[in-house]
């Protein structure tokens, strides 16, 4: 049960990780600093470019290389982790399967306390809920995870797509029916960002519990099947050895990069024309539909970004010019939960109070100044100690769990 030793790690995939977190904090900075999980005004008016040319270039950058693409490679990561973890402990004759349900229930408690404490973006609880059906496929053979996958990654996109238009048509036929107004809309958006940027800690917790995290929390079966997708590709890249013998597998990972390269470009191209509406749409249906056809190109565009770290790697002078970004990827856990920590002092009102006053260059500018720190920081920590902070308690309640689970058996 000691942990893995720097000579077991595999660099690539903390690397692949510290550059998982950066995007997702970049994509997630959106979140942070305005109402977007209060203002549904966008079902009807469509998506707009903010005013400013470096903001414009910014949020078309951001739309096409970073959104729905680090999310799947942070899912992706986690079903990779599964197999790793379940197959090491397999090896060990210990019940990997025990073991990694000790770690979901820590991962849901975990995710539960940051949705409603902290910040209403949170993704750990999903995970540990659709982590639940990853024993269910491990034995499966990779032809059956395969498919597994890309139907999931099929499904997801299609219902997800369904439901979202679904709730804007309606809305879009009680506002022209007179039952609502727009003004009605913008109020609710106005009215959060008030909230956020002047009240106290009890005032936004209060707020966001009411109007976002019951809202979630009803409604985050919808990302399980598109979850699972992500985590069954990881898995299928665990079983066969694509990450553990990388120079037998060179071929495979160009294949995976020229048709991660083919498929999300074009695919991820078509959603961001939809999105803002070149062809002339309805706007209530056009961000329905980019957000969906870009669920299923931001994997793509996604396994693209990792084969080029895993190829470009190979190179031992590249390795180590980029094992300052695997020890941010190594600290995973509380390096997420830290970005949620710092962004909520800046943006929420009982820290700086800056929501609803950032630019998209300003929000880019933040992230990385806090992506910086944290790639400083986790270089110094993981010189002195093995894990991070929350790693390490995460892997006590494990296998603290697993010792039970002996002692019982």
């Amino acid at each position: 049960m000691s942990s893995v030793s720097m000579k077991e790690r595999i660099h690539t995939l903390d690397i692949i990780r510290g550059f998982a977190l950066f995007g997702i904090l970049i994509a997630n900075m959106i979140l942070f600093k305005t109402p977007v999980f209060t203002d549904i005004s966008g079902l009807v008016e469509g998506n707009r470019l903010p005013e400013g040319g470096m903001n414009a270039a910014l949020t078309l950058l951001t739309a096409f290389f970073v959104d729905a693409k680090f999310y799947p490679m942070f899912s992706m990561l986690f079903g990779l982790g599964f197999y790793i973890f379940y197959s090491r402990l397999m090896k060990r004759g210990l019940p990997a399967k025990k073991l990694f349900r000790c770690r979901l229930v820590f991962l849901l408690l975990l995710g539960l306390a940051h949705l409603t404490f902290i910040w209403s973006g949170d993704i750990l609880h999903t995970y540990a809920i659709t982590g639940f059906l990853l024993p269910f496929f491990v034995e499966r053979s990779t032809k059956t995870i395969k498919i597994w996958a890309i139907s999931l990654l099929i499904f997801g996109p299609l219902l997800m797509t369904a439901l979202m238009l679904l709730s804007s048509v309606s809305v879009h036929f009680m506002i022209s029916g007179g039952m609502d107004t727009l003004e009605n809309l913008h109020a609710s958006s106005i009215l959060a960002a008030s909230v956020m940027a002047d009240g106290s800690f009890g005032e936004i917790l209060a707020f966001r519990f009411r109007n976002e995290v019951v809202l979630i929390l009803a409604q985050f079966m919808l990302l399980v099947p598109t979850i699972l997708s992500l985590f069954l590709i990881g898995l299928y890249l665990g079983k066969t050895g694509m990450f553990t013998d990388i120079e037998n597998n060179i071929h495979r990972w160009k294949k995976v990069m020229w048709v991660g390269l083919a498929v999300g470009v074009p695919v991820v191209g078509i959603s961001l024309v939809i999105d803002y509406n070149v062809f002339g749409w309805p706007t209530y249906l056009t961000g329905p539909i980019a957000t969906g056809i870009n669920t299923v190109g931001g994997p793509f565009l996604m396994l693209f970004y990792v084969s080029v770290i895993v190829l470009v790697t190979r190179k031992s002078s590249v390795e180590k010019m980029l094992m300052p970004f695997a020890s941010v990827g190594r600290m995973a856990l509380t390096n997420y939960l830290m970005q949620s920590i710092i962004a909520v002092i800046i943006f929420n009102g009982y820290g700086f109070g800056l929501f609803g006053q950032v630019s998209k260059t300003q929000g880019v500018l933040i992230a990385i100044a806090i992506y910086s720190v944290q790639v400083v920081l986790s270089h110094l920590i993981m010189r002195h100690f093995k894990q991070g902070p929350m790693e390490y308690v995460w892997r006590k309640w494990t296998y603290s769990g697993g010792e039970k689970h002996s002692k019982a058996a």
